[in-house]
């Protein structure tokens, strides 16, 4: 996978805050059914400690210590004192990590190149710093209940439907209809640019192009579009938010209940199981069986090929590889797989889904939460053992070496011991992020 290009679009968290968005349209409204696990990035009510691992360059893990860290350690809290807690969502960008912390307001710390941090200014910080207001307002930027990241561009869904964002606008995808933008956080605007763009229930960032689920279960899109993973059958890079077509380009993508992105592709969750894909297909992460890119989503495949994949209750996409999490807790994967980041024991390419294996067993089973990170995975079980398999070589494995494994396996903290119960996770792009229990 090319740096500075893959998705950390990360498939589920702890609970999102949603309800009182949603309750003032029940009638329109596509709530996913209640058997769903929460959405990426979403901030719930149970809050914990953040613990990073893997690449320090630019301060990404949070705290003061080596360029590489191979062990779970705490991030610093914010002005540099204790530990960061109470945090009820974490995301992690290509060199820069995210959290949300108590009344909805957002920390970020590690690269600032392109203001991705939001605190005004380009500099790197390696503690967390609070993200300032949206469009030059006064303040911090408040009452968010879900946060993604990606390259150097960061994004927030704030309770009232509205979308913020930050860092980078070469293409568009700060979604305010420029191709650049202030150094500081803006409000995304409606397709027709008059308004902010308002009715959204969950966010997924690439960081180049960018996706929202609306009340209704339609997708919108928007930024860099040279391999059509807007999706709305053109490769124009769009600035404002434009409608994802439906599947083999019918109409609009509807019935949506979780979305995710790829470095230049599109995953949905569609209400009866199936997955739609669309955008680049390179590598086969598309998982339709071929490596021929899409302008407009089409049905992923089956594990092997049979048929179409469905019992699907939540997907996760890199910019190479993808993960669908079934309702009988096992996982499935696809796309890229050189650092065995497909996790089933192999380094082949897979154009179709395979299971990803246990340890030692053939089914990884027990899942509740899978990510993507720049060629590796991430799962937390329902006993909120964290596990990762993929790359290793800068510790993003979290495992006490650089060694890659094809497998999942266990993690280890900075003292020797093994993690406890872990909420939820981000993956950067070369660094993990685990929102532990306190």
């Amino acid at each position: 996978m090319t740096a500075g290009r893959r998705s950390l679009v990360a498939l589920l968290a702890v609970p999102m805050v949603l309800a009182a968005a949603c309750s003032r349209s029940a009638s329109t409204t596509a709530a996913p059914p209640s058997s769903l696990p929460p959405a990426a990035g979403s901030a719930g009510e149970r809050t914990g400690v953040v613990w990073t691992s893997g690449l320090n360059d630019h301060g990404q893990l949070g705290r003061p210590g080596p360029v590489i860290d191979l062990k779970l350690a705490p991030v610093t809290g914010v002005g540099g004192r204790g530990r960061l807690d109470r945090v009820h969502a974490v995301a992690g960008g290509a060199r820069h990590s995210l959290a949300v912390i108590d009344g909805g307001k957002v920390v970020a710390w590690g690269a600032n190149d392109h203001g991705q941090l939001g605190d005004g200014s380009r500099e790197d910080r390696h503690v967390p710093v609070p993200v300032r207001a949206p469009d030059g307002r006064p303040g911090d930027l408040d009452d968010v209940v879900a946060i993604s990241a990606n390259n150097a561009f960061s994004m927030a869904l704030r309770r009232d439907g509205t979308v913020v964002t930050w860092g980078d606008g070469s293409s568009g995808q700060r979604g305010i209809g420029e191709r650049t933008g202030p150094l500081g956080p803006t409000t995304v605007r409606s397709p027709d640019g008059r308004r902010p763009l308002g009715g959204v229930t969950a966010i997924a960032a690439d960081g180049h192009t960018e996706l929202v689920l609306r009340r209704n279960g339609q997708v919108l899109a928007w930024g860099a579009n040279a391999y059509g993973m807007v999706g709305d059958g053109t490769r124009e890079n769009r600035s404002l938010p434009v409608p994802v077509r439906g599947l083999n380009g019918s109409g609009r993508l509807g019935n949506v209940t979780r979305i995710a992105i790829g470095g230049q592709y599109g995953l949905a969750l569609l209400r009866d199981g199936r997955v739609a894909s669309w955008g680049y297909n390179d590598l086969g992460q598309l998982g339709d069986g071929s490596r021929r890119e899409r302008l407009t989503p089409g049905l992923v495949a089956g594990v092997h090929g049979k048929g179409f994949l469905g019992g699907v209750t939540g997907i996760s996409a890199a910019e190479k590889h993808g993960y669908a999490l079934r309702k009988d807790g096992t996982v499935v994967a696809w796309g890229n797989n050189t650092a065995g980041q497909l996790g089933d024991g192999t380094v082949e390419l897979r154009t179709t889904p395979v299971t990803v294996a246990a340890g030692h067993g053939p089914k990884l089973r027990g899942v509740a939460q899978v990510y993507a990170g720049e060629a590796y995975g991430a799962a937390i079980l329902t006993d909120g053992t964290p596990l990762t398999w993929g790359a290793g070589g800068s510790g993003q494995l979290g495992s006490g070496n650089r060694v890659p494994r094809s497998r999942p396996g266990t993690l280890v903290m900075a003292h020797g011991a093994a993690p406890g119960k872990a909420l939820s996770a981000g993956a950067g792009e070369r660094h993990l992020i685990l929102l532990m229990s306190s």
